[in-house]
């Protein structure tokens, strides 16, 4: 039998043990000498089948540790017809709704930053900067940015009270600035190579750049988020109202 074959017929022989529950999520394969032994095929061709349901996403190679079952993904899909919280949102799907690295500080607004915000360009604006989990999964990184002006100060110090979960809640509590709208473009970007670190993908990998613009009730400009989705992890969907007439 061609190796090609060969290495396929072994790759749907694994691929059944693992929807079988034979072998679980998370697992980690038994070495590939010992492996390929249980199989009945040479290492050769079990690197193939490997390779094969590593690109397919079934299996993951942790370099240096070993070959191991992927985890089942957990997939979140959030609508774009309507404002939501991230941390609600993983708490919806069931997740633990987690945040590392925040870093809040003030930085002159670019000319993107201060036309979303309706501001002077190189004007202070908070800068915070979080990366968002879904249990221990790297889904988001997020950069959130707050006008300052003359009321940096106070307002400052206030925002590093913030502990990283959600923007919308603390603004309403805090600042008093209710957000009830948005404005959003979502486009689909390559990771460069600081977000594919933090997001444990490869460089290039494709990420879904969201740029959102969110409203208070007198319609001002009051926050503009800026976040990288891992789109292993993250889709949007928009619903269309078909026509009534």
């Amino acid at each position: 039998m061609a190796r090609e074959n060969l290495a396929t017929r072994v790759a749907n022989a694994i691929r059944e043990q693992v929807h079988s529950g034979k072998l679980e999520r998370g697992v980690q394969l038994t070495g590939e000498v010992e492996f390929a032994r249980e199989l009945g095929v040479s290492r050769q061709t079990l690197r193939e089948a490997t390779h094969l349901l590593t690109q397919e996403g079934l299996l993951t190679i942790r370099h240096g540790v070993g070959t191991f079952v992927a985890e089942s993904p957990r997939y979140l899909s959030s609508r774009l017809d309507t404002m939501h919280s991230m941390s609600a949102l993983i708490r919806e799907h069931g997740g633990d709704a987690r945040v590392d690295g925040l870093k809040i500080r003030s930085i002159a607004a670019t000319a993107e930053i201060a036309r979303a915000l309706g501001v002077p360009e190189a004007s202070p604006v908070a800068e915070i900067f979080r990366l968002r989990l879904i249990d221990a999964k790297a889904l988001a990184v997020a950069y959130d940015y707050i006008a300052l002006l003359d009321d940096a100060k106070w307002k400052l110090p206030l925002i590093k009270m913030f502990d990283g979960g959600s923007i919308y809640e603390f603004m309403a509590a805090k600042l008093q600035r209710e957000l009830i709208s948005s404005k959003a473009t979502v486009t689909a970007v390559a990771a460069s190579k600081k977000h594919a670190a933090l997001l444990h993908v490869k460089t290039g990998f494709p990420l879904l750049l969201m740029r959102e613009v969110q409203f208070d009730v007198q319609r001002r400009s009051g926050l503009y988020s800026v976040i990288f989705h891992n789109s292993s992890l993250m889709e949007f969907t928009l619903v269309r109202p078909g026509d009534k007439s």
